[in-house]
């Protein structure tokens, strides 16, 4: 039986996950997961809340059936709409020179940690962008250097209370002991960055949610989220060419953006005995019209400050990274080279649910 399994909630816009987790001597590892289909939320709020404890029900017991063992504790992800960030510059002066020790870390985090929504949010994570010692040193390791003056470019998260409330209630009822709350975007934007230590941002498109976030040292220092994602471009195929919602959605997954065609040519489904079909050329422009309008939200929210200007942008999710040609259309609309964002040796269609992993590796972080 594996012991010290860790497990994870990655609560999607139209599906929950729950992964169980271990650490090896190099990396964290998923063991098994278990997920399941539910209405979702939207513009931060759960479209149909009373059936949530019926979705974590199924799939709580589908991983105690796995595992054979009961749950008692289980981090949660909070999504990024249900989500802020809040920046602050903090400093600290010392009579003389100083060795920066963890205790004055920690006191520069707590003792600025106010906010002024606190009624309606609680803070889950707080993190480094950067700490700046004296002759204007840049560090992430300030512990035991010395400086007569230590600044700290803080990065906290907070979370919705409505949302850690009824996520804790309904996990509790259950049967839950222990809650958990962690940052979904902070999570993915660790699991994204490299040695060079330069800002990037990480764009997750989802299936009616979207987020934006811009990681820099070991923080995130823009968050930001939309409502739009694939399950828009579902719903323009379905209105535009007279289909149900299902057979759009596999329409959709037929798409290649980048393929030549004739005014003949159709995409072409047969499911359960019926053959879907739609024209090549209007399914392509409905989708790339959608895409456009993705693109150029993005590209407003990375265009808020200069510093984001040029950096990586990393794409993932399930809602348009699938497409073929969708870089080139974010290039042509904002501006913007993109860089796949996908699960190491993953060729499955879930190679861009990248949230579970980057919750897994900061769920370990956070312990």
């Amino acid at each position: 039986m594996l012991t010290n399994l860790k497990y994870v909630l990655d609560i999607g816009s139209s599906a929950l996950r729950l992964i169980a987790v271990t650490r090896s001597l190099k990396s964290v590892n998923v063991v098994t997961k278990e997920e399941v289909l539910y209405d979702g939320f939207m513009d931060g709020e759960f479209l149909v809340p009373e059936k949530l404890e019926d979705a974590f029900t199924e799939l709580t017991r589908n991983m105690v059936n796995k595992i054979k063992k009961p749950i008692s504790t289980i981090v949660v992800g909070v999504p990024a709409e249900f989500s802020k960030c809040v920046c602050k510059r903090i400093s600290r002066k010392f009579v003389e020179p100083h060795k920066v020790s963890e205790a004055d870390i920690k006191d520069l985090y707590e003792t600025n940690a106010d906010f002024g929504d606190s009624e309606n949010y609680e803070l889950i994570n707080y993190s480094a962008m950067q700490f700046v010692l004296d002759d204007n040193v840049k560090t992430l390791s300030p512990i035991n250097k010395k400086t007569t003056t230590l600044i700290l470019d803080a990065s906290y998260i907070l979370a919705k209370k409505s949302f850690t409330k009824l996520v804790g209630e309904k996990l509790t009822n259950i049967g839950v002991d222990n809650v958990e709350f962690i940052s979904l975007p902070l999570g993915q934007a660790m699991n994204c960055k490299d040695e060079s230590n330069k800002p990037f941002a990480v764009v997750d498109v989802g299936h009616i949610s979207s987020s934006v976030c811009v990681y820099k040292g070991e923080g995130l220092a823009l968050l930001s989220s939309f409502a739009m994602g694939g399950g828009h471009i579902s719903s323009d195929i379905m209105q535009v060419l007279g289909l149900s919602f299902k057979d759009a959605e596999l329409i959709k997954r037929k798409v290649i953006l980048t393929i030549e065609s004739n005014k003949n040519d159709y995409y072409e489904v047969c499911f359960k005995g019926n053959l879907i079909k739609a024209p090549i050329n209007i399914t392509n422009q409905i989708v790339k019209s959608r895409i456009e309008m993705i693109a150029k939200i993005i590209g407003e929210i990375l265009s808020i400050d200069d510093v984001f200007k040029g950096i990586n942008v990393y794409l993932t999710g399930d809602g348009i990274s699938n497409f073929k040609g969708v870089k080139n259309i974010i290039k042509q609309v904002a501006n913007l080279d993109v860089i796949e964002y996908k699960n190491p040796y993953d060729t499955s269609k879930d190679k861009f649910q990248t949230s579970i992993y980057g919750l897994a590796e900061l769920a370990e972080v956070a312990k």
